[in-house]
């Protein structure tokens, strides 16, 4: 487990910069914290890492999904904000991303799905601090 206290939004960046080199294919990495956390700024982060061009990451809260394509796999970002909970047809959607080994998934509000999550994934818990400072939490379970 790592917590670090960022006190900007570089700083935010940077440890998820640094926390992609964890992540393997096949990964499904969930983002924990409220609005304003920085959720959607961490996610950020990690597509820098992935070398992801062409596309600017910004939360793909009005379809759900959004793929990232690299060379070697896809990356997902996953955004269930507008959701009170999962729906079968959206959880199968999902389902069939998972059960692809290479592709990354990034989840936004994972708590929503809770009851869907592989046992093996990594939890990223964001808090709100200051209009400039999140603690965040990082477990790979």
């Amino acid at each position: 487990m790592i917590s670090k206290l960022t006190n900007s939004e570089g700083e935010t960046l940077e440890l998820a910069m640094k926390t992609w080199k964890d992540i393997q294919d096949g990964a499904v990495v969930c983002l924990y914290g409220d609005l304003g956390s920085g959720k959607t700024t961490f996610m950020k982060g990690l597509a820098q890492s992935a070398d992801i061009q062409g596309f600017r990451v910004k939360s793909p809260t009005y379809t759900y999904i959004r793929e990232y394509k690299r060379k070697e796999n896809s990356i997902f970002h996953i955004d269930l904000y507008r959701l009170e909970e999962i729906d079968e047809l959206l959880w199968r959607e999902i389902e069939e991303l998972m059960e692809n080994p290479k592709n990354i998934i990034v989840i936004e509000w994972a708590e929503r799905m809770e009851q869907y999550l592989p046992i093996k994934r990594i939890n990223i818990r964001l808090e709100y601090k200051g209009p400039d400072s999140r603690q965040i939490i990082i477990e790979n379970d």
